[in-house]
């Protein structure tokens, strides 16, 4: 074990090896593949996974994470932006329907990654549904509401080396997380400019 890790180094939830920068092992490649009980997944398709955050920002705050494994936003290019835009559409249905229940201040504060909701229906990508009720919220609007947030950390600001849109209905739980998730900050930028300024691969290179 101990050979091991001298061979290995540890960043932001990533480790690598040493000599060719492999990764070995993730915190949310194992998350996403639902691999780690303690963060349960709310949604699941072949593209990105849905799951609460180790801590909260907004009475509700869920983290659309992709499968596939992708460092931070400098890291993307023009071919992402189809799995961004999925991304989108994941995020804005989770968040119109679980605003609808719990995103209300009728309902307690959700705990750090707390477990998908088993009292209503929703749309749980290719996860077995953990409800037997017959109130089956449906929501085909895909429009943006103003109380809801969608934006990634920049590097070095981010927390975890695996990309991952931050998915927030407003309002925030405090002013440390309204000051983290302020408009136009420098340690943060919204979806839609992210897509916007997604550079080309031959820019890359």
């Amino acid at each position: 074990m101990g050979t091991n890790h001298a061979k290995t180094r540890s960043k932001k939830g990533v480790v690598y090896t040493k000599t060719d920068n492999e990764i070995v092992d993730c915190l949310f490649c194992r998350i996403v593949r639902g691999d780690s009980p303690p963060n349960a997944l709310w949604y699941s398709d072949d593209k990105c996974s849905v799951f609460i955050p180790r801590g909260p920002a907004a009475r509700l705050h869920l983290l659309v994470v992709p499968l596939e494994h992708i460092q931070n936003i400098s890291t993307l290019t023009e071919e992402h932006r189809p799995l961004l835009e999925h991304m989108k559409k994941v995020a804005i249905e989770q968040l119109r329907v679980h605003s609808q229940r719990i995103g209300s201040t009728k309902f307690p504060l959700l705990l750090p990654c707390a477990p998908p909701p088993s009292h209503y229906l929703f749309n749980r990508g290719n996860l077995l549904s953990l409800s037997t009720s017959t109130d089956t919220p449906k929501d085909d609007d895909t429009s943006m509401d103003s109380s809801f947030v969608f934006c990634f950390h920049r590097p070095p600001y981010n927390s975890i080396d695996h990309l991952h849109l931050h998915a927030i209905q407003k309002p925030f739980r405090n002013l440390r997380n309204y000051i983290m998730f302020a408009p136009k900050s420098p340690w943060h930028g919204s979806l839609e400019h992210v897509l916007r300024d997604l550079p080309s691969r031959k820019s890359k290179l």
